[in-house]
């Protein structure tokens, strides 16, 4: 996985300060997202402090579809990325669900019926 933390200037000029245990709980959860997409994530977080609380924009990268793009609202910084993480976990789930339909699209217009 390719994961990059971006931080910007808060509100009143000060840099969000990330320590280690933010990135690895980042880590952790995409870790669970790419294990289910069987293939290598690319993903960057942009951390930012308002004036009440934290965003986190979250684009995560999926081979093969659309980038994947949440933001995440909180008063700590680590419920912005998990909101945001869950966010964009949802819409994988609604990619693979796509997917999953045109397959079947796909089996089932394979056998088309005979017309006597």
């Amino acid at each position: 996985m390719e994961l990059t933390v971006a931080t910007k200037l808060g509100s009143e000029g000060n840099i969000v300060t990330v320590d280690g245990s933010v990135e690895k709980h980042l880590e952790k959860k995409l870790e669970k997202l790419e294990i289910r997409w069987g293939k290598p994530v690319a993903a960057r977080a942009v951390l930012e402090e308002v004036a009440v609380g934290y965003d986190c924009t979250l684009t995560v990268t999926l081979h093969g579809t659309p980038e994947l793009i949440s933001h995440g609202h909180a008063d700590t910084l680590v419920k912005a990325v998990d909101t945001a993480v869950e966010r964009v976990t949802r819409q994988f789930e609604a990619e693979a669900d796509k997917r999953t339909g045109r397959e079947r699209q796909r089996k089932n217009g394979a056998e088309k019926p005979v017309i006597s």
